[in-house]
């Protein structure tokens, strides 16, 4: 399993008192519409990808974000849009982990095991 980094998308909420919620759009390929991908997310002010889109694409590259304002019988706001660069692709993992044995060795003073400590119970 490999690890991304997250990215919070923040914006100031719509001062209609009948917002019930917004929808975020993306687009790959830029002219962000109504017609792109897009996720109904609640009465937030963020998101944070991909963690809380779970159909937002894991993609590398530039991709264009916009947010609309939805009421309360579905009619939303214009979309105001934002073009960033994403990194949502994981690179390609090492491989032949390997261990040898070496002749040399480590001194140490120490008799208990690297890594554990004790404690006033042990004792």
């Amino acid at each position: 399993m490999a690890k991304i980094k997250q990215r919070r998308v923040r914006w100031e909420p719509s001062t209609s008192h009948t917002v019930i919620g917004y929808k975020l759009y993306w687009s790959q390929q830029g002219d962000i519409g109504y017609n792109s991908d897009c996720a109904f997310i609640g009465n937030v002010t963020d998101v944070i990808l991909p963690e809380q889109v779970p159909s937002f694409p894991l993609v590398s590259g530039s991709i264009e974000l916009g947010i609309t304002a939805v009421n309360e019988i579905g009619n939303e706001s214009d979309l105001v849009s934002l073009l960033v660069p994403f990194q949502f692709s994981v690179p390609d993992p090492p491989s032949s982990l390997s261990m040898e044995a070496m002749t040399e060795y480590h001194m140490t003073t120490s008799r208990e095991p690297q890594g554990e400590q004790k404690t006033p119970e042990d004792s």
